[in-house]
């Protein structure tokens, strides 16, 4: 409880802010995965189709992994503009 609030009431998100929130994690959850496991299967069919085995699958999930990390910046660049 609030020392300075003696009805302890506090301030809240208010319930029409938390939907927005998980759509924005739910977004950035399929955006990382589907990147990840692109770079992945691209890998994996490169190496089969070339006939390497691991070199394509690394470069996959390096580049997978990248694309996710650009993903995340550029979600958050913009929302710290709208704020």
């Amino acid at each position: 409880m609030n020392t300075t609030d003696p009805k302890g009431t506090e301030e809240r998100p208010s319930p029409v802010e938390r939907p927005q929130n998980w759509g924005m994690l739910i977004d950035l959850g399929f955006r990382l995965g589907l990147s990840v496991v692109i770079g992945v299967g691209a890998g994996v069919l490169l190496d089969n189709w070339l006939g390497t085995r691991p070199i394509f699958i690394l470069l996959g999930v390096a580049v997978g992994i990248g694309a996710a990390m650009y993903s995340i910046w550029d979600v958050a660049r913009t929302e710290m503009r709208r704020r």
